[in-house]
């Protein structure tokens, strides 16, 4: 259980630097108005919805999604920052990357049953996210704002394969253990009758 907490802090943490990434990104290439940070709050809450909505992707799709997505908006406004294409499609990687935010809280409340504890632990980490974005983009620069959702994602995917493989690795041990008991109670014979 603990490490299903400390996974849901480090994806508030990835959320952080993946929103803060977005924004830094267009702001520093493209405009430093107003409609870039609304463009990346109303898309990244459209994503969340369309998470929400949808449950045609699975989890790990959509975590490996988010690093392919911030990356080709990353490349597209490092290198063509005023096409009339950049804020369309780096409105797409961003609802396209908010899609696991809004999957991520049905899919992880079935395992921590508690909407609390799995709110509390992945707020918590989108603060201290936003802190260390700051503090990492202010020491680091550039090569901060590349990479630090990459070795986020790559963190939060490990976990999550850790974590959910264990799960089902413990089902698949229960449901032998009940396959191997069911014999015994499938040739036991049963009472004669007098």
């Amino acid at each position: 259980m603990i490490m299903k907490k400390i996974f849901c802090f480090l994806t508030g943490i990835f959320f952080s630097f993946m929103q803060f990434g977005f924004l830094l990104s267009l702001q520093i290439n493209v405009s430093s108005t107003y409609l870039t940070y609304a463009l990346v709050t109303i898309c990244w809450m459209a994503g969340i919805l369309a998470g929400l909505w949808t449950t045609r992707f699975k989890p790990i799709h959509l975590m490996l999604f988010q690093p392919v997505a911030y990356f080709f908006s990353y490349y597209l406004v490092t290198n063509a920052p005023f096409s009339s294409f950049t804020f369309p499609v780096a409105a797409i990687a961003i609802i396209g990357s908010g899609m696991w935010g809004g999957r991520f809280f049905p899919e992880m409340f079935r395992s921590i049953q508690r909407a609390d504890s799995l709110l509390f632990h992945e707020n918590n980490g989108f603060l201290l996210g936003a802190v260390a974005f700051f503090i990492g983009f202010t020491m680091l620069g550039r090569p901060f704002l590349v990479y630090s959702p990459l070795i986020m994602s790559l963190i939060l995917l490990c976990m999550y394969v850790f974590i959910f493989n264990r799960k089902n690795a413990t089902a698949e041990n229960a449901s032998e253990s009940a396959i191997n008991f069911m014999p015994d109670i499938i040739n036991r014979q049963p009472p004669e009758k007098d």
